[in-house]
């Protein structure tokens, strides 16, 4: 099923086009596989989700997920669109310093900063989420011999479940993420950080999961959180400058697949906050979102070569071809789906059922399977859509092979954002022991 989103076409020569370029031409200037992000898809995608609440509140600031896909030209081009920045390692930090996104702008997330991290995160200005009580000690220290205080919230587990995938299931109440609510970790908490001297007490955090189309897990992480806010602000007369409701809006990777616009999650979602706001006369909170994967992930794509098929009577046939589970890691990972076509056969009857896989020593090493494609040959390009969040960002070097060259499209411009690694890259950081040499 031929299944293409509008800022695809296809071109007189049946090729598949994105942002104005010839994907097959792609991969003769480029070689393959080749990783292809839309720049204008991402401005997109960020307009829109950016519009759908800054019209129904105030105060909003959008921080893009650095996990999703944390190359230096994506991150530019957010910074470019305003988006703050969400990361959640020091190197992330870096990168979002590095393009321009003020500390103000950025939050850090994760369940084991290092000190080092949290240095860099404090003398940036960035807003730590802290993730545990110990983590709180830690970052009071680090604060104190800085001399400079440490803006922070807490990131909550607000225990709601999600239909999604279980590894990126996080707000459920036995994640290793956040402090537990029911067993009064959260107020505990609260209460300890707002008598501490180097501590800035301004934010609550808390992130659900992750590629969720359905509105109501949403809706209750904003009534909880939101009850939260003003639980804090009764009992320890804590007024909260940020509330931050994490990630986790998804897209659609199947055919006939509904996706959640952001405006339907603003409606659901905003109303929530209003309500509670008004109720409690809490002052107007600056609302944080952190999108990742919809604002990058329809934006790019994996171009890869077909090498060679294997006829099988009476089973799906098998396609060989030069990228596999080292450049996309999440067919194998998550059993996900993505959308797989022939981006030089884009008219072509769908006359075969093949399992697509890649070039490694590996059984699980497929980016499809049971899929119904034209007939291939050798040297046919196979696109593999949406894979522009957590496609090259959690690629790897099995088998030493490189991981892919990437390259950013815009209205028929091209310019390599990531070169193409060489044996040498693979190598560079390997040492033989002198007793081997």
């Amino acid at each position: 099923m031929l299944m293409l989103k509008g800022h695809f076409g296809v071109n007189r020569a049946g090729h598949l086009v994105v942002g104005g370029c010839d994907a097959v031409e792609l991969v003769r200037r480029f070689g393959s596989p080749l990783y292809i992000v839309d720049e204008q898809r991402i401005r997109e995608n960020y307009r829109r989700f950016c519009r759908a609440f800054a019209d129904r509140w105030p105060k909003v600031m959008v921080c893009y997920a650095y996990k999703a896909n944390s190359n230096l030209a994506v991150c530019k081009i957010l910074q470019g669109e305003g988006a703050g920045a969400e990361v959640s390692s020091g190197y992330e930090l870096q990168n979002a310093l590095r393009v321009g996104v003020l500390g103000e702008k950025t939050v850090f997330n994760g369940n084991c900063k290092s000190r080092a991290e949290l240095r860099l995160a404090i003398s940036s200005g960035t807003l730590i989420n802290v993730d545990s009580i110990q983590e709180l000690r830690v970052v009071e220290r680090v604060a104190s011999r800085l001399g400079r205080p440490a803006r922070i919230g807490f990131r909550v587990n607000p225990d709601i479940k999600t239909p999604t995938h279980p590894h990126i299931a996080t707000g459920l109440r036995e994640s290793k993420f956040g402090l537990d609510v029911a067993s009064g970790q959260v107020m505990k908490a609260y209460r300890a950080a707002s008598k501490m001297k180097d501590v800035q007490v301004i934010a609550i955090h808390s992130h659900i999961g992750s590629q969720i189309l359905d509105a109501a897990p949403f809706e209750e992480e904003a009534e909880k959180l939101m009850g939260l806010v003003a639980r804090i602000k009764k009992e320890l007369g804590i007024p909260l400058q940020f509330v931050d409701f994490g990630g986790g809006l998804g897209i659609p990777y199947k055919p006939g697949e509904k996706g959640l616009p952001p405006e339907e999650l603003a409606s659901r979602v905003v109303p929530v906050i209003e309500r509670v706001v008004k109720e409690y006369g809490i002052e107007q909170p600056t609302l944080v979102f952190e999108p990742g994967r919809y604002l990058v992930a329809d934006a790019g794509i994996l171009l890869t070569t077909v090498g060679y098929c294997k006829e099988r009577p009476g089973m799906p046939d098998w396609v060989a071809a030069d990228a596999g589970m080292n450049a996309l890691i999440r067919p194998v990972l998550y059993g996900a789906y993505h959308h797989i076509e022939v981006a030089n056969k884009m008219r072509a009857k769908r006359v075969r059922l093949a399992n697509v896989a890649g070039p490694l020593c590996e059984s699980g090493d497929f980016l499809g399977k049971g899929r119904k494609l034209p007939a291939i040959e050798p040297g046919d390009v196979l696109a593999v859509f949406d894979v522009g969040a957590y496609g090259l960002a959690m690629s790897s070097q099995h088998t030493a092979k490189p991981r892919p060259a990437m390259v950013i499209v815009n209205s028929g411009k091209t310019e390599i954002a990531r070169l193409r690694e060489t044996y040498e890259d693979l190598m560079r950081l390997d040492k033989i022991p002198s007793w081997l040499a």
